[in-house]
């Protein structure tokens, strides 16, 4: 998260007096669920869906957020649900996801997941070809015929940059995209194949997720110009049920600067990279532009899916951390957190979040801090370049925004324990998963395993 941050000012819709009084109640770093932000979210997209026209079908991402008080909030606005291990297909199943709108995507599936994906009835989409084989094998012993989906990848950048370098970098990751089979590909060709030779697999549907975080409409259709060509060619072969374009839409709560090796050579030279324009990708345009692409290929009647994770979550969530130290030195003014990379695990990756004091009044006058977390590890920096209040002091608090998304299922327990959610509800206060505790850490320690004789090698 290192450079400027988005517009920092109190214009986030959160409540923070709310916030600092939730601090004080349950200690810091504790993360806070807006289960009304969630419900809102929620609403606005099944509503542009809703006016397409054609059947469409959501799947909630859940490696996006697997706490079970989100999932059962989203069951009960009629989600289905992407997951892409097994754990994540049980607790989908545990919260009262309908297995019939439950995919199972991601490149690796074992034996015995794809055993419960068959039992429970939730459709795969195949990304490994030795899926075919066990799948195969599976329904050849339950005597029926599966439906399955196939992932694509289009092979086209999602992202660019005033920055050649950067383009250059996302065009030659797009092209080695080890996720699905590249549109017009012999691979893609001799897996269509397998599947169509296969006695009990049925090619019902076609899946891509594109990329992360994507704020480019235009690159974006044109990704999914190349996906849709293969789903017309093979809904014209097989008849599909459905083409699910993924996730990845962009949220405007955080940034990723996109700058490559020449901005950094620059930045060396004393030069100042340009920063380019971050747009704000809108679903109401986006849907209408995809449901047209989908017609003028002759794919009407076939249902529009998604599968949103961040979208959906980001905002629903904020973190709250306290200062624990400010240190003034010669080259640089650091306030070190009690949260870090540990329960924001994006920390020092290049996605830049909004930080705001709250609790207090603070000074109208700001100035530079560098801004880490508590952890005895060099990359724990929130970033190295913030405007804050001059009289931010130790015990103050600060609210990380757009937290709801790859923080609870990617947090960690390395120097310091996990922390705790809390979901409000309107008025309603609860703790919906508590903060980790050092017996929580060692709970996996076989605790009957005999102590080493002493100068015994470990």
């Amino acid at each position: 998260m290192t450079g400027e941050q988005p517009d920092s000012g109190s214009g986030t819709g959160w409540d923070h007096e709310r916030l600092a009084g939730i601090a004080q109640r349950h200690g810091t770093p504790v993360h806070v669920l807006d289960a009304g932000r969630l419900d809102r979210a929620t609403r606005h997209l099944l509503d542009v869906l809703g006016g397409l026209g054609r059947p469409t079908r959501t799947y909630y991402s859940v490696k996006t957020n697997y706490l079970p008080y989100l999932l059962r909030r989203l069951v009960g606005h009629g989600m289905g649900a992407d997951v892409v291990s097994g754990y994540e297909l049980e607790a989908a199943l545990a919260a009262g996801f309908d297995p019939a709108a439950v995919v199972f995507n991601g490149p690796v599936k074992t034996d015995a997941e794809l055993a419960t994906a068959v039992r429970h009835g939730v459709r795969v989409h195949i990304d490994g070809e030795d899926e075919i084989a066990a799948l195969e094998r599976i329904a050849a012993e339950e005597g029926r015929t599966l439906e399955v989906g196939i992932r694509i990848s289009p092979g086209v950048a999602l992202s660019t940059s005033s920055d050649p370098s950067y383009r250059a970098q996302a065009e030659r990751a797009a092209a080695r995209q080890r996720f699905g089979w590249p549109a017009g590909s012999p691979q893609l060709a001799r897996l269509v194949e397998r599947i169509a030779g296969s006695a009990h697999l049925s090619l019902t549907a076609v899946h891509a997720h594109l990329s992360s975080q994507i704020v480019h409409e235009d690159l974006m259709l044109r990704a999914l110009e190349r996906v849709l060509d293969e789903a017309a060619a093979l809904h014209r072969r097989f008849g599909l049920h459905e083409v699910n374009i993924g996730g990845g839409f962009g949220v405007p709560g955080i940034r990723r600067p996109r700058t490559g090796p020449l901005s950094a050579v620059w930045s060396l030279q004393g030069g100042t990279p340009a920063q380019d324009d971050e747009p704000v990708l809108d679903i109401a345009r986006l849907f209408p532009e995809v449901d047209k692409l989908m017609q003028d290929r002759g794919l009407d009647g076939v249902t529009l899916a998604c599968e949103p994770g961040r979208w959906l979550v980001s905002d629903t969530m904020a973190l709250v951390t306290r200062v624990m130290s400010r240190k003034e030195l010669p080259e640089a003014r650091w306030l070190i957190l009690d949260g870090g990379n540990n329960v924001a695990p994006w920390t020092g990756t290049g996605e830049v979040h909004r930080l705001i004091p709250i609790g207090r009044r603070f000074s109208e006058r700001h100035s530079t801090w560098s801004v880490a977390g508590p952890l005895c590890y060099e990359n724990d920096i929130h970033a190295t370049s913030m405007d804050l209040p001059d009289d931010i002091r130790t015990g103050d608090l600060l609210s990380l925004h757009d937290t709801g998304a790859y923080s609870l299922g990617r947090s960690n327990n390395f120097i310091r324990t996990r922390a705790a959610v809390v979901a409000i509800d309107g008025e309603r206060e609860q703790v919906v998963w508590r903060a980790e505790t050092g017996e929580d850490v060692f709970r996996l320690a076989d605790p009957d395993l005999p102590d080493p004789a002493p100068g015994t090698p470990r």
